[in-house]
């Protein structure tokens, strides 16, 4: 799945402004000087909460010198993803956010995220637009079906 449906997104905001506030204090954050203060990992965060697909903002390193000196086993891909599956990074990942995106929302995010080894592929299966993985792992169960709304009158 490379997208999360609102069914799934909607349950990390209690309402409509929440999302907003979230897209608001981000477009502040990225045009302020505070944007410097920002890792990959916080982009993900970000586009992720949103349900985009977050992979569209890593490119794969293509450079075969860069990639036969470590380039691809430094990838800043994978030290964001790994920033999410240890709970010390916690307050690192959330600062930036001033408590719009709570350690909650981050607990119910955490395992929607693949965890792909530095090792599990090789430089040339990331292509963009072309991933060798999905930006989410969600089981159908997380998924729930839209209720119809119906109309008396």
């Amino acid at each position: 799945m490379n997208t999360l449906p609102r069914a799934v997104t909607a349950q990390w905001f209690k309402d409509a402004e929440a999302y907003l506030a979230l897209r608001r204090h981000w477009r502040r954050l990225i045009q302020s000087d505070r944007r410097r203060s920002l890792n990959a990992a916080h982009h993900l965060l970000y586009m992720a909460l949103l349900g985009k697909d977050w992979r569209r903002a890593f490119t794969p390193p293509s450079n075969p010198r860069k990639l036969a000196n470590g380039a691809f086993v430094s990838w800043a891909l994978f030290g964001a993803l790994a920033r999410f599956s240890f709970a010390h990074h916690q307050q690192e990942l959330l600062a930036p956010f001033e408590g719009l995106v709570s350690a909650a929302m981050l607990e119910q995010l955490r395992p929607l995220l693949p965890r792909p080894g530095r090792s599990e592929y090789q430089a040339a299966q990331y292509v963009p637009r072309n991933w060798p993985f999905e930006a989410y792992c969600v089981p159908r169960s997380a998924i729930q079906a839209p209720h119809a709304e119906t109309r008396h009158g």
